[in-house]
């Protein structure tokens, strides 16, 4: 019977010390969502035809975002409702992304198999950027 009572004991300290945690949004952190639209007549095949581009302005990506904040993309290739973080390899396309101050060059590559040429889209692409902020 003792055993069980220094069971229990233990048990109810064990659970009484856990610590509840609050997570509060810091509002003076502002992270930022830019919706930009590539039509199929945007991209750009490269030289070799390995590669399609398109630059996307965005004004809101100054050289102090660029330095000190992090960019996602993430795009709907069907302008749909459904989003794909890139990167990633669909259908033996590349998709990957850079940035640079006030741009952001979206890619379609083949996969390693050179071979295969990349699909320009046929419908309108959507892309969301997101602009994190960070403390420093």
């Amino acid at each position: 019977m003792k055993k069980y009572l220094l069971l229990l004991l233990i048990s109810c300290v064990g659970l009484a010390s856990c610590k509840k945690e609050v997570l509060v949004q810091d509002d003076t952190l502002p992270n930022l969502t830019v919706l930009k639209y590539v039509t199929p007549s945007q991209w750009i095949p490269s030289n070799n035809g390995y590669t399609l581009s398109v630059d996307i302005p965005v004004a809101e990506l100054d050289e102090d975002t660029f330095e000190n904040d992090d960019v996602s993309l993430m795009i709907s290739r069907q302008d749909d409702n459904t989003y794909e973080k890139i990167p990633f390899v669909y259908d033996g396309q590349a998709y990957s992304y850079e940035i640079r101050p006030g741009f952001v060059t979206l890619y379609i590559q083949t996969s390693g198999d050179n071979i295969l040429t990349p699909i320009t889209p046929t419908t309108r692409t959507r892309v969301k950027i997101v602009l994190i902020t960070s403390s420093l």
